[in-house]
């Protein structure tokens, strides 16, 4: 079998004309990670060019692949006023003699063949690359096929294109790193729209790779919550927008007929006075809420304070001893006690009454006022999450093994911040439960979280961000894979943001990227990140020694109700359902 390094140094770049050669003058050195080149008089370089040169080192020959980090043009004169003065400083004048000036570029050096750790030699042939230099490069081709996720198509300048962007699912779904963070700004950034596209690609890959009768083979459970308006309450009908012309993005990544989701479970809050889901502009919705025995069953107490307050001493010993008063823990799990309170609007009366006060310890009135207050204010403004005079509810549940299609839990529809951040940590508690409880192999839970700096700011020290944080750090191997977005990562908790092992960067703000978190990218990638067009998106992964610009295709699916075009498309037929567990 032939060395895949040994083809890829065949590739006869000489059959190419080159666009310049290898410069190494003062203030312009080359170094093992960075060499300069001149362009050929005839010949064009562009900013995020992929590129290639050979050079003898030691006596080996070596060849270096290369990304074009910055262009220049430099014209014969010292300074503006030989330039000005060659026109007698009047710009309609022609001067009798043209002065030729010249173009140069940077290049950050992306992998050498076989490694070594120098610079090219001066006077070396650059050439421009094309797919197979891509895919040497970044190491595309030494990725698994069963781990190659194409997310979409590598830019190589302005227009053209360079073969698939691949990501490696070993950095993704938790063999080598676990999770995806994108950064980027309103709008511009595409962020839900590209974990969206994360998602269904995903869907695809376990159908793909899938075996039948497989127990370990990958099955993906997409968990996806919507936090601005009902906008992913439509991913299940056509794009209006959607052109023909737009799939030939997707055949490169191996889908011919691109579609919007299908089978969505789509679940929204309860109304305050009756069963039903809260109003959000289409049928098929499920409400969700919890009573107070579901809360205590769960072990989700702590979670409806989990705020600032809860980090006192005395308020968390005081939330502490009421759940432990309420709740009785037998071998068949947890259980609210039948001789306390039973629904939320008991448990505010009973903190009230001072006869109960030798249940908690005898707490301080100050603390117990302020627990009180916050549990009053929030079911003012639970609407129908909350259940206030009902002891049950109608929690959450998620599916204890692989769906047809994702679960969309709606956040939009709560008032209360607080509250939203509880039906999260809800969600991802029970998930840490059941991996932890009865892992099944091969099966992940892929979690898509926008505005991340809401539910694990940075300094955050409540019980909801230690939660996410766990999840970060701990849950990748157990198949809990959380695909986070925000617009700025420097108001995540670092922990979150460090432990992603990929990182997509969409149009990001120049104060943003100038905050530490993004001390690994180059004033050059700071700079392109923050013009990035909306298409676009700069991939990082631990295997790239720097980022891929990638083009994303265009969503088929709708991503707000004005752009939905069809109706859903219909449901899997009965019998092909999937078992589920509360949360």
């Amino acid at each position: 079998m032939t060395d895949p390094a040994v083809a890829l140094m065949s590739n006869a770049p000489e059959r190419q004309a080159p666009l310049g050669r290898v410069a190494a003058p003062p203030e312009h050195e080359s170094t093992s990670g960075t060499f300069y080149f001149w362009v050929d008089r005839d010949k064009g370089v562009e900013r995020t060019q992929i590129v290639s040169t050979r050079s003898t080192v030691d006596g080996r020959d070596v060849r270096f692949v290369g990304i074009v980090q910055e262009v220049y043009r430099r014209s014969r004169q010292k300074d503006v006023h030989e330039e000005a003065a060659r026109f007698d400083g009047r710009s309609g004048e022609r001067p009798p003699f043209d002065s030729d000036g010249v173009t140069y570029a940077e290049a950050a050096v992306l992998s050498t063949t076989p490694v070594a750790h120098t610079p090219p030699t001066e006077e070396s042939e650059v050439y421009l690359g094309g797919p197979p230099d891509v895919a040497e490069g970044y190491g595309l081709n030494r990725v698994r096929e069963e781990n190659r996720l194409a997310v979409g198509r590598v830019r190589n300048g302005g227009v053209p294109f360079a073969g698939s962007a691949v990501l490696d699912l070993a950095y993704l779904l938790g063999e080598n790193g676990g999770h995806l963070n994108v950064n980027g700004i309103a709008g511009m950034g595409a962020k839900s729209s590209f974990l969206l596209h994360v998602i269904q690609l995903l869907l695809a890959w376990s159908r793909r790779t899938g075996r039948p009768g497989d127990p370990s083979r990958g099955r993906v459970v997409p968990i996806i919550f919507n936090v601005k308006n009902f906008d992913l309450f439509f991913i299940d009908r056509w794009n209006k927008n959607w052109k023909p012309e737009y799939a030939a993005d997707w055949r490169e990544l191996g889908i011919e007929q691109p579609a919007p989701f299908r089978d969505v479970d789509f679940r929204a809050p309860q109304e305050r006075k009756s069963d039903n889901p809260i109003r959000t502009n289409r049928d098929g919705v499920t409400a969700y809420s919890w009573g107070l025995a579901d809360i205590i069953e769960l072990g989700l107490f702590r979670y409806l304070f989990a705020d600032d307050d809860l980090g006192s001493p005395n308020f968390g010993t005081l939330v502490g001893a009421i759940e432990e008063r309420l709740t009785f823990d037998s071998h068949d799990g947890l259980f609210l006690w039948k001789d306390g309170p039973q629904t939320f609007d008991d448990l505010l009366d009973w903190i009230r009454n001072p006869d109960n006060h030798h249940d908690l310890g005898e707490p301080h009135l100050g603390t117990k006022g302020s627990v009180v207050r916050r549990l009053r204010g929030l079911l003012q403004d639970c609407d129908g999450v909350l259940r206030r005079d009902q002891s049950r509810g109608k929690p959450l549940v998620v599916p204890t093994d692989e769906t047809p299609g994702p679960l969309v839990i709606d956040l939009f529809g709560i008032r209360d911040e607080k509250l939203k951040r509880f039906v999260v940590a809800a969600v991802l508690h029970r998930l840490v439960e059941l991996r932890s409880r009865d892992p099944i192999e091969g099966l992940r839970y892929v979690v898509a979280l926008d505005e991340l700096n809401r539910f694990a700011p940075k300094n955050g020290s409540d019980p909801i961000t230690a939660m996410i944080e766990k999840v970060a750090a701990e849950m990748r191997s157990q198949g809990v894979i959380l695909l986070g977005a925000q617009q700025e990562a420097s108001r995540v908790s670092p922990r979150v943001i460090e432990n992603c092992g990929i990182k997509a960067i969409g149009r990001s703000g120049t104060l943003e990227l100038s905050a530490d978190i993004w001390k690994f990218l180059t004033k050059s990638d700071k700079d392109h990140a923050a013009q990035l067009l909306e298409t676009d998106k700069l991939l990082v992964q631990p295997s790239f020694r720097a980022p891929l610009l990638a083009k994303i295709p265009f969503p088929p699916w709708a991503l707000r109700k004005e752009e939905s075009l069809s109706p859903p498309a219909p449901r899997t037929a009965p019998g092909g359902r999937f078992a589920a567990d509360v949360i």
